[in-house]
């Protein structure tokens, strides 16, 4: 969840899901336009990797443009890793998607970016770093130990809420 969160894989063929959510100031509003969720497969070995995403100017610009995001890994001297990539696509509400479920019937049915499936393998779905532009980075609000994603996604919508909307949560909490 978090936008710069690392993760250690294996040498050799590796598969990730991520989605690129860019936020805008509009007043005392912050909002963000998602994209959708990639799959993407890649062969590497040694190799530190980012993934370099594109820096829109304003929330038009990301509305027009990141359903055909324009993304590439990189590893430690810039130079862009060979990938094989697929949307993940679900009809309908994109609320609490499981994505560890999607991706076993996305590898199943042998999509462009599929993997060898090798029966129930568990794996978490976690966010790879994203090389944001230092104008575009943010204060860090103090970490949270959070044990969860649910929590850590309470903890960091409740650092972006203004004072009234924390308000009405801790009321909601209370009557709990």
């Amino acid at each position: 969840f978090a936008s710069e969160k690392t993760l250690t894989l294996p040498d050799g063929v590796n598969q990730v899901v991520f989605r690129y959510a860019p936020y805008f100031n509009q007043g005392n509003d912050r909002l963000s336009v998602e994209s959708d969720a990639i799959v993407a497969r890649f062969d590497t070995a040694n190799a530190e990797l980012t993934i370099e995403v594109p820096k829109y100017r304003n929330m038009r610009d990301a509305e027009e443009n990141i359903k055909d995001l324009d993304w590439k890994l990189v590893d430690g001297s810039g130079k862009a890793v060979a990938v094989d990539q697929d949307k993940l696509i679900k009809p309908g509400m994109q609320i609490g998607r499981d994505y560890v479920r999607e991706i076993e019937d996305y590898n199943r049915a042998g999509g462009t970016a599929a993997v060898a499936f090798a029966g129930a393998a568990t794996m978490q779905p976690v966010t790879l770093p994203a090389k944001i532009p230092e104008d575009m980075k943010q204060a860090r609000a103090p970490a949270v130990k959070a044990d969860s994603t649910a929590e850590e996604m309470l903890h960091f919508w409740y650092q972006k809420a203004d004072a009234e909307t924390k308000a009405r949560f801790k009321a909601y909490i209370n009557q709990q």
